[in-house]
């Protein structure tokens, strides 16, 4: 099978500790008309996958140092292999196995010994999967671009914002893109918000360091520091701000890798104001439940100190009176 990109054949990696199972998948790979890459372990495996970008992985479950599911959890939450479909390859048959390899974000599971049929229609059905998502996401690049074009020919004044409606709450807009992110921050600021902006990830977490953030509003695709890594920081810095990401392709491995990681919601590029709005909504009720919640928590954590405290008076008290000689 072929790449839908100038007719090359799709790369496949094959990843794998033991010798004999290397060479029998790409013995069936190669006739099929495959590039085949090996790797002889789970560290060989991730360096490959960093360095060759293949269209699939096949990866076996149990190795030593590197196991299959750390090799496919790193894949899947690093934005330049997230979109690489991984197809499990394992003597392992329990549905336990079978749902932490799914959990790690593989996309199939064969079990061995298996026939060469049945990997080829395997690897080509993922294939499938990978080639449709790829055109999915540059149609809706297209319409994105499209739609930020249309607003650049508008005309270049910016709507004067309301004043923010007091406690509406400050939502952070981090996209490297500058139109967008005006566009974002203009929509928040009409409504009510105030809105503060960010070019990419070192500056977003510089100004959740110096002030107070309610909701950030990310974009998953950005140069130097990706949306993945930002979030996982911002996890970190203000767990209780919600963050809702700014995808092109809902259904991305990217996307999927966000949610994991904690992020509150997903909305798709081409939006309508009125979902993002809605989403920035939910997101502060979210926020403003969490701190509530954290200070009735630390409220009955001073309760709980003072009828301690109470208690050591009276039990010191009584340790007076039960230590006074008895009166004669």
């Amino acid at each position: 099978m072929t790449t839908p990109d100038a007719g090359a054949p799709a790369r496949i990696l094959v990843v794998d500790d033991e010798s004999q199972n290397r060479e029998l998948v790409e013995a069936m790979l190669l006739p099929a008309g495959y590039e085949v890459y090996l790797a002889e372990d789970g560290a060989e495996g991730w360096a490959a996958a960093q360095d060759k970008k293949p269209d699939l992985i096949i990866l076996d479950l149990m190795m030593p140092g590197l196991s299959g599911f750390e090799v496919c959890a790193r894949l899947k939450t690093d934005p330049k292999t997230g979109g690489i479909p991984v197809l499990f390859v394992t003597a392992l048959s329990q549905i336990g196995d079978k749902e932490r390899a799914l959990a790690a974000g593989g996309d199939d599971f064969l079990t061995k010994p298996f026939q060469r049929a049945e990997l080829l229609a395997r690897v080509e059905a993922l294939l499938k999967v990978r080639h449709l998502n790829r055109d999915l996401e540059r149609a809706l690049a297209y319409l994105y671009e499209l739609e930020l074009a249309r607003h650049a020919h508008r005309p270049k004044q910016r709507p004067v914002p309301a004043p923010p409606v007091p406690g509406a709450g400050v939502i952070l807009v981090v996209d490297d893109q500058p139109l967008p992110r005006q566009l974002y921050a203009d929509v928040l600021r009409e409504a009510g918000y105030v809105a503060l902006e960010a070019e990419g990830g070192v500056q977003a977490l510089e100004t959740t360091r110096q002030q107070t953030v309610d909701v950030v509003l990310l974009d998953i695709m950005m140069p130097s520091m990706s949306g993945l890594e930002v979030l996982s920081k911002l996890g970190e810095l203000i767990p209780d701000s919600p963050v809702i990401i700014v995808t092109a392709n809902p259904t991305s491995d990217n996307a999927i890798a966000a949610l994991r990681l904690g992020a509150f919601d997903f909305i798709v590029k081409g939006f309508k104001n009125e979902v993002m709005l809605s989403a920035v909504s939910r997101a502060l009720q979210r926020r403003r439940l969490a701190t509530r919640n954290r200070a009735l928590i630390h409220q009955l954590e001073d309760k709980v100190q003072e009828l301690l405290a109470t208690l050591r008076e009276h039990a010191e008290e009584s340790n007076r009176l039960t230590a006074r000689p008895p009166e004669r």
